[in-house]
């Protein structure tokens, strides 16, 4: 950041991971949250000290529309574009950079959408980022910085297991957690189970390595089986019903690339990121018990408010940006 000044920051959508970014933003000497914002009716009105947890008061109530006009808005409140752009283009013509963890954002395929937001971002001369640790971070940004020290790739193999019994409730239900096979079947048909953005990361991921893929594979959504009983903080799941989620993505081409993400309760001992380079030389790295989601998605957006206010205007992805601990 090439000012010392304060950056004042609204935090757009007070969820589970708007309140983990708020929660961050007030520990940095570097942010004045300004404002913050969300449609519930429980939280409109209140500190949100409060709201977040914090046990303290900071002096920012919870609107239901964002007031003022912010540096910089780190936006939460939904996974697919076509839901939010709405509120995205709002906010750019607002002037305000916007950081957000939209997965569909990330890297985003809607063409019309992606031109008209590139266009309202340009005109108001503002940065718009997709961030988060998957996508934004574990199957795609930290992937391609691994490539870097190859001269020649063939395959690229990229694999997360998520340990879901350390994650909140809601994600717990969102793989299918505690479901039985065919009530799991059911709600893949229905689109109620499918981790957002898996198909973004593989795109973002052929675009940083120069490739065109000849063909990409549907997703496949598969239920991971428990073979035990798994009791969580927040349900049980018996054997035989589903543990979670395994979902599937490959592009091929001048270089083959492989996504496979497992999320699933009770995956303690074999939890880890991974990512496999076959080439010169071959590469292979590996986080143990993997990167925490929550956190990391915040850690992920505020680090990146400084790198997006001096980044050119326009609609950027991971690929367009350094980014470190600030």
């Amino acid at each position: 950041m090439k000012s010392v000044q304060q950056v004042s920051v609204a935090q757009y959508g007070i969820g589970p991971i708007g309140a983990e970014i708020a929660r961050l933003l007030l520990s940095k000497p570097w942010v004045k949250l300004v404002s913050a914002v969300d449609i519930d009716p429980a939280k409109i009105g209140r500190d949100v000290g409060e709201v977040i947890g914090l046990g303290r008061e900071v002096g920012v109530k919870v609107t239901a529309q964002l007031e003022g006009k912010p540096d910089v808005v780190c936006h939460s409140t939904g996974s697919r574009l076509r839901d939010v752009n709405d509120q995205l283009q709002d906010l750019l013509g607002r002037g305000c950079h916007v950081v957000s963890t939209c997965e569909e954002l990330s890297f985003p395929l809607d063409e019309a959408i992606r031109e008209e937001l590139q266009r309202v971002a340009q005109a108001s001369n503002v940065t718009l980022l997709g961030t988060g640790v998957n996508p934004g971070f574990v199957m795609d940004k930290l992937p391609l910085t691994v490539t870097s020290v190859c001269q020649d790739i063939q395959q690229l193999d990229i694999i997360r297991i998520q340990n879901a019994s350390t994650r909140r409730e809601p994600l717990q239900r969102k793989v299918g957690a505690g479901m039985t096979p065919d009530e799991f079947r059911a709600a893949v048909d229905a689109g109620k189970i499918k981790h957002m953005g898996l198909r973004e990361s593989l795109i973002m991921v052929g675009r940083g390595l120069g490739v065109e893929f000849d063909s990409v594979t549907d997703e496949k959504i598969e239920p991971i089986i428990a073979d035990r009983e798994i009791k969580t903080q927040y349900l049980t799941c018996a054997a035989g019903q589903v543990a979670g989620v395994h979902q599937t993505i490959s592009g091929s081409g001048r270089i083959q690339v492989n996504l496979e993400l497992r999320m699933y309760v009770g995956a303690e001992a074999v939890a880890a990121d991974k990512v496999i380079v076959t080439g010169v030389p071959n590469v292979e790295m590996t986080i143990k018990d993997g990167v925490h989601g929550d956190r990391a998605t915040a850690a992920m957006v505020v680090n990146a408010i400084p790198r997006v206010i001096d980044a050119r205007p326009g609609v950027l992805t991971m690929d367009d940006i350094p980014i470190s601990f600030r």
